[in-house]
């Protein structure tokens, strides 16, 4: 991965990651059920969470697609394939990132995944995104899933929507039972800045 930043970029990513690391530790180190993240903790960030599963052929199929994306996608993409929204040059590079996971720890093994990239908007501005998205155990038939915490780090002009596509351009993923990284942390110093 080129250009690795060493940081990240909002205090909202390092809530999202501090309340699923806090779900592993209660499921005593293990991929945590759905029912280990508390619903009350992850409310504030629903607008902004996809939940999805890999599909039959692979894909990235949405179970969830968060209301403030779709307002923002223009289109709620809850049963649609997340590779839907990337053009086939970003697609590939996508799912060559994941070949190379699974080269490393195995085709199935469970992963969590920190991206920064970006979304072309209908009025021509480039809005960079954070995501960051760890595992999870559907209880019902014990399947692992992926939720997924996605959020625009530009304020975007009233009335302007992103095109129904996106890139990524960095990419780290990293296995769920290592211990967390050190860069997967909001210092105080860029609290600070953040905040003012």
């Amino acid at each position: 991965m080129i250009g690795f930043k060493k940081m990240l970029l909002s205090s909202k990513t390092a809530v999202f990651a501090d309340l699923w690391y806090r779900a592993q530790a209660a499921a005593h180190g293990n991929i945590p059920f759905k029912r280990d993240i508390p619903l009350r903790d992850l409310a504030p960030l629903m607008p902004w969470l996809i939940m999805h599963k890999r599909n039959d052929q692979g894909r990235t199929f949405c179970l969830l697609f968060g209301t403030a994306l779709a307002e923002l996608f223009g289109r709620d993409m809850t049963g649609s394939c997340l590779e839907e929204a990337m053009a086939l040059e970003d697609s590939s590079a996508r799912q060559a990132s994941f070949t190379a996971y699974g080269a490393e720890f195995g085709e199935e093994a469970p992963f969590c995944r920190y991206v920064l990239g970006k979304f072309n908007s209908k009025l021509g501005l480039q809005v960079q995104f954070e995501s960051l998205a760890f595992p999870y155990v559907e209880e019902a038939d014990q399947s692992l899933r992926t939720i997924v915490h996605v959020l625009p780090l530009q304020t975007m002009t009233y009335g302007d929507s992103f095109t129904p596509q996106f890139s990524e351009q960095t990419v780290k993923m990293f296995h769920p039972m290592q211990r967390r990284p050190d860069w997967l942390h909001m210092t105080a110093a860029r609290k600070h800045v953040e905040q003012r």
